[in-house]
């Protein structure tokens, strides 16, 4: 089908809910897998975005989903246009959490909505008529979501049933929907005050932080092409983790590690591999997968990029810097998960396990 994810292995369709989404209701809830910081991030995105200091004095300081007619009144003059935006989650597998099922997100990222191959444009008065609260009524989804190929089949709103040849990991369920005006002014945009928080005093780190919040969640997008924000790059990485997951074994996805042993989830571009501040200028590596009560962490290592001599010696030197951290290495090659992204689990598991 249009949008799957090619060469599965065999070993993975007897997964439980492999093959379509569970039959009783789950929900989707981005601190299971993504880590704090970035769920918070991404938790503020409904409603008109970006915020900006403006609209709040005209409120009162009082923003909610649907925009005041205050704010509606301000963006009708300002002459904007709005591009309805939906946060797109991707699952690997799904877990019953202190008795709930939970869809475990293995991918992230933006597709604006479309009309004629194209993004949609809405003007200010739409959305005075629409109650942005229910916009996720419906359950909105991608059917055969692709985030590798950035390919799908079709989008479904409502109960229509999942083909029993799609997988769960390749539809895209709609977490947050937002507005995104045209004509916002970057110095009036407000900072989302826990993120800010929880990166600390590094003025640098926060600026990095500012540009990639305008760079991925407010940049109007010029073709439907989805825009990464989190997770796997590769097949290969979500069969190791679906078959981790089969074991019991919740690693951190795309981890950043730095030289004092350190962890930092992966924001697509965020830091530049970390040579743009001083905060992040000690990075070691970006690991696929990272342990962190065992100080373990896991990459996935495919031919077309790891074979070469000097890729064998640079990845010994990332090796060497981690154990000098206090961190172990396990290197996977992507021949051997395709074969069997079980028995490569299984290592894992049992040098975890050692």
């Amino acid at each position: 089908m249009e949008g799957d994810i090619q060469n599965r292995p065999g070993e993975l369709w007897a997964l439980p809910n492999y093959v379509g989404l569970p039959e009783e209701p789950f929900e989707i809830n981005l601190k299971y897998s993504i880590g704090e910081f970035l769920a918070h991030d991404l938790f503020d995105l409904d409603g008109n975005q970006p915020v900006e200091g403006e609209i709040m004095k005209l409120t009162g300081s009082l923003i909610e989903v649907n925009p005041a007619d205050e704010a509606i009144e301000f963006y009708k003059e300002r002459g904007d246009e709005f591009q309805m935006i939906n946060v797109v989650v991707c699952c690997y597998a799904f877990e019953r959490i202190d008795g709930r099922l939970v869809g475990l997100p293995y991918h992230i990222s933006l597709r604006p909505a479309q009309k004629n191959g194209k993004p949609q444009k809405v003007e200010p008065e739409l959305l005075r008529k629409l109650d942005l609260s229910r916009v996720l009524d419906g359950f909105p989804r991608y059917m055969g979501y692709n985030p590798f190929s950035n390919t799908f089949g079709l989008y479904v709103i409502g109960n229509a049933p999942i083909a029993k040849d799609i997988c769960s990991d390749v539809v895209g369920i709609v977490y947050k929907t937002y507005f995104l005006a045209s004509k916002y002014t970057n110095k009036d945009v407000c900072d989302p005050g826990l993120c800010t928080i929880l990166l600390g005093e590094s003025k640098g780190a926060l600026s990095d932080y500012r540009k990639f919040r305008f760079d991925r969640y407010f940049k109007t997008f010029t073709n439907i092409t989805p825009v990464k924000i989190w997770g796997c790059d590769s097949p290969i990485e979500l069969f190791l983790l679906q078959g981790m997951s089969s074991l019991g074994l919740r690693p951190e996805i795309q981890m950043i590690i730095f030289s004092d042993g350190s962890t930092f989830p992966s924001l697509q571009n965020m830091w530049e591999r970390g040579k743009r501040t001083k905060a992040f200028a000690k990075k070691i590596t970006e690991a696929d997968f990272f342990f962190e009560e065992q100080k373990i962490a896991v990459f996935c290592d495919s031919v077309a990029y790891h074979s070469s001599p000097e890729a064998i010696a640079k990845d010994k030197e990332i090796d060497r810097k981690l154990e000098a951290a206090g961190i172990r290495s396990v290197r996977v090659s992507g021949r051997d998960i395709a074969a069997s992204p079980m028995e490569c689990a299984r290592r894992i598991f049992n040098y975890i396990n050692d």
